[in-house]
C-alpha cells in the first residue's frame, strides 16, 4: 500500500450554491483519502454559514452526505472541520450563506492506494 502525501486543493472561496472544491482521484480504483483536514475561515465582519458535503461518486450534494451543516463561523474567525474518509471518485463539495465570504483551505490528508 502507497501512501502519498499532496496538497489537495489550493484555497478557494465558497459560492452561495454548492460546488466542488476536491475530488479523490479515480485511478487506482483503491485509492482512499484519509485524515484530511480543512479550514473554514470567514474574511468578513459578520457572522457567515458555511456547508459541506461528501459525496458519494456519480451523487449529488444533499443532507445525507452533509459533514458539516450550516455551521456559523464568526467574523474574522476560522473553524477547523475533519473531512470523513473518500474513496476513489467521491468529491467535496461546499457553500456559503453569502458569496466571497468563506475561503475553504486544505489542512493536510493522506491518499492511501
Amino acid at each position: 500500500m502507497a501512501l502519498t502525501f499532496i496538497k489537495l486543493f489550493a484555497p478557494q472561496q465558497l459560492g452561495t450554491a454548492a460546488a466542488t472544491i476536491f475530488t479523490c482521484p479515480a485511478a487506482p480504483s483503491t485509492t482512499v483519502l484519509k485524515n484530511g483536514r480543512l479550514r473554514l475561515t470567514n474574511t468578513t465582519a459578520a457572522a457567515v454559514t458555511a456547508t459541506l458535503y461528501a459525496v458519494p461518486a456519480a451523487g449529488v450534494a444533499g443532507a445525507a452526505n452533509a459533514f458539516v451543516s450550516a455551521q456559523s463561523i464568526p467574523a474574522n474567525s476560522f473553524v477547523d472541520v475533519d473531512i470523513p474518509t473518500l474513496a476513489a471518485g467521491d468529491f467535496i463539495q461546499g457553500l456559503a450563506g453569502a458569496a466571497t465570504s468563506i475561503t475553504v483551505h486544505e489542512l493536510g490528508g493522506v491518499l492511501y492506494s
